[in-house]
C-alpha cells in the first residue's frame, strides 16, 4: 500500500527554482551585509546601519533554513516512522526568534540615540545604497515565495516573508533618511525604530502560525470542502464520515472514512482506497498522504 502521493509542480522549471534557493539567499545575503554596512558606516546612517543587523539576521536564517529543509527532506524510518517534515516548523519559529532579537536591539539602540541626541545626519551615498537594497530585497522575497509556495516549504516561505520585512525595514530607512537631510536629524533613528516594530509584528504573527502547524491545527476549510468534494463523487461508497487533514512541512497528510455496503469485498475495498487516494490527490496542488478508512454498513 502506498497512500503518499506527489503532485507535479506547476512548472518544470520551479525545481530547479526551489533548490537554488538556499544559495540565491547566502549570496545575495552576504553581498547586501556589505554594502549596507559600508553604505551605513560612510553615509553616517545608523537606521542603515541597522538594517545590516537585519540583514546578518538574514543570512542566519538562511542557513537554518537549509538545515531544516535537509532533515525535512529525510524519508521515514524506524526512529520517526512519521518522517521529519516537522522540522520545518521548528526551523521557522527559530528564524522569527532571531529576527524578534534582532528587532528588540534596533528598537533599543535608536530609542536610546534620540534620547541622547547623538543623531547624525546621513549623507546620500546611504539613501541611493538603500533604494538599490529595496529592489533586491523585493526580487529576493518574490523568487523565495514563488518557491515556497510551489514545493509547499513553511521554511522557505518563513523566509520569503522575512526578505519583505527587510523591503519595509528598507523604506523605513530610505524616509527616514530623506528626512534627515532635511534638517530633522532624529528621523532617521525614528525610521530605525519603525523597521524595528514592523519586524517584531511579523515574528510574532508567523510563530503563532508555526506552533500552531506543530500542533496539527486544522487547515483551511476550503482544503477539507474541497477533499469533500473529490470523494463524494466517487462510485462505490455510501457517503464519506469523516475528513481530517494536518499539514506536515511539505505534505498534507489526510485521514478519511468513507461508508460502504456491508457486502463488499476486500478487493473491492482495495479498488475504493485507490480512488479515494487518486481523487484526493486529483484536488490537491502539492504532495499528500492519505489513510483511507472504511466502515461496513
Amino acid at each position: 500500500e502506498k497512500p503518499q502521493v506527489e503532485r507535479a509542480m506547476k512548472y518544470a522549471a520551479c525545481e530547479k527554482c526551489a533548490k537554488s534557493v538556499g544559495a540565491v539567499n547566502v549570496i545575495v545575503n552576504t553581498l547586501m551585509i556589505l554594502i549596507k554596512a559600508y553604505m551605513g558606516l560612510v553615509g553616517g546612517s545608523k537606521g542603515m546601519i541597522a538594517d545590516a543587523c537585519h540583514s546578518c539576521a538574514d543570512l542566519l536564517a538562511t542557513l537554518v533554513m537549509i538545515v531544516g529543509m535537509k532533515i525535512s527532506d529525510q524519508k521515514a524510518d524506524k526512529d520517526y516512522p512519521y518522517g521529519y517534515g516537522k522540522a520545518e516548523y521548528i526551523v521557522a519559529i527559530l528564524i522569527y526568534v532571531f529576527l524578534f532579537l534582532i528587532g528588540t536591539y534596533i528598537i533599543i539602540d535608536a530609542v536610546l540615540c534620540i534620547m541622547h541626541r547623538n543623531c547624525v545626519q546621513p549623507n546620500w551615498y546611504a539613501f541611493w545604497g538603500t533604494a538599490v537594497m529595496i529592489i533586491m530585497n523585493e526580487i529576493l522575497f518574490r523568487h523565495n515565495l514563488c518557491a515556497g509556495t510551489q514545493t509547499s516549504s513553511p521554511a522557505m516561505v518563513a523566509k520569503a516573508w522575512e526578505s519583505r520585512s527587510d523591503v519595509y525595514s528598507s523604506i523605513g530607512v530610505l524616509i527616514g533618511i530623506l528626512g534627515a537631510r532635511m534638517g530633522f536629524r532624529f528621523m532617521d533613528s525614528l525610521a530605525a525604530i519603525v523597521v524595528g516594530i514592523i519586524i517584531l509584528k511579523i515574528c510574532i504573527e508567523y510563530i503563532k502560525v508555526s506552533i500552531e502547524k506543530l500542533m496539527d491545527a486544522a487547515p483551511d476549510e476550503a482544503i477539507i470542502k474541497n477533499a469533500g468534494k473529490a470523494l463524494e463523487g466517487m462510485k462505490n461508497i455510501l457517503g464519506v464520515k469523516k475528513i481530517l487533514a494536518r499539514e506536515v512541512g511539505k505534505i498534507m497528510e489526510f485521514e478519511v472514512l468513507l461508508s460502504v455496503p456491508a457486502q463488499t469485498t476486500v478487493a473491492d475495498c482495495e479498488e475504493i482506497k485507490a480512488e479515494a487516494r487518486k481523487a484526493l490527490a486529483g484536488s490537491m496542488s502539492r504532495k499528500i498522504f492519505v489513510r483511507v478508512l472504511l466502515e461496513g454498513i
